[in-house]
């Protein structure tokens, strides 16, 4: 009889741990992916997929503003619970659990309408006339990372500054290209910058998927399974892809 009511106390107290859940979602004005309309409310294409994934886990979200790295920082210790389009990689692997995938995370470059840069290969970016723009603390893909760390006249060809840096420096013609999300850079030549006078470069710098990345330290075994199950269920009724179409 004891076992039988701590057993159901502990179930009614698991209930009523998701029926309060209430998660920190890191977000920052990045259109389309994040961006804040005129009554203070955040939409955008990675905002409306989290929120399809914790409405079917019922779960609420309390979105936290702040940059990149900080916010890494914040999530392998504790203090965030949530990022968005984050890559996989081992290191990142030890402090979150990567739920996913989320979106696909195709980098490419903005260049000049009326450039004709033969790029083919990472190699190629090194004879561009001037350096190139990318993020703070983005993961450009494996190869890149590694050529970065082994090639001293490729590292030194890139400037790091954030999205609104990097577009400004476009177009005051500082930078031959900057390098971003594929969403981000259609978005950024629509209604950022200057109208005919950018285009995308037909090579791909990276090909790959993001994921939705929750902390091992603040997220616990039994919520994140509830999460799993949320993606999987979302994901066979196409929610995450219809959302993925308005955008594209």
């Amino acid at each position: 009889m004891y076992r039988c009511m701590v057993g159901l106390l502990l179930c009614l107290s698991s209930l009523n741990s998701f029926a309060t859940c209430n998660l920190t979602v890191r977000v920052t004005e990045y259109a389309p992916l994040y961006s804040k309309s005129a009554s203070g409310e955040w939409q955008g294409l990675a905002v409306e997929l989290v929120e399809a994934l914790f409405k079917e886990a019922q779960c609420d979200i309390t979105f936290v503003d702040m940059p990149w790295n900080r916010a890494l920082r914040l999530l392998e210790v504790g203090g965030l619970d949530v990022m968005l389009n984050m890559t996989a990689t081992e290191e990142r692997g030890l402090f979150t659990h990567f739920v996913g995938p989320m979106l696909d995370e195709t980098q490419v470059l903005i260049v000049p309408s009326d450039s004709h840069y033969p790029i083919t290969q990472l190699e190629d970016l090194k004879q561009l006339p001037r350096r190139i723009g990318i993020g703070k603390g983005v993961f450009y893909g494996r190869a890149f990372a590694d050529k970065i760390l082994q090639d001293e006249a490729f590292a030194v060809k890139f400037e790091y500054a954030n999205n609104s840096e990097n577009l400004a420096k476009l177009q005051r013609g500082r930078v031959s290209a900057i390098i971003a999300n594929r969403y981000i850079s259609a978005y950024s030549i629509q209604h950022i910058l200057s109208p005919g006078m950018f285009k995308l470069h037909a090579y791909p710098v990276t090909e790959t998927y993001i994921q939705f990345g929750f902390s091992r330290k603040s997220v616990n075994k039994t919520l994140l399974k509830v999460f799993q199950q949320a993606y999987v269920i979302i994901d066979r009724k196409g929610i995450l892809m219809q959302i993925q179409q308005k955008y594209q």
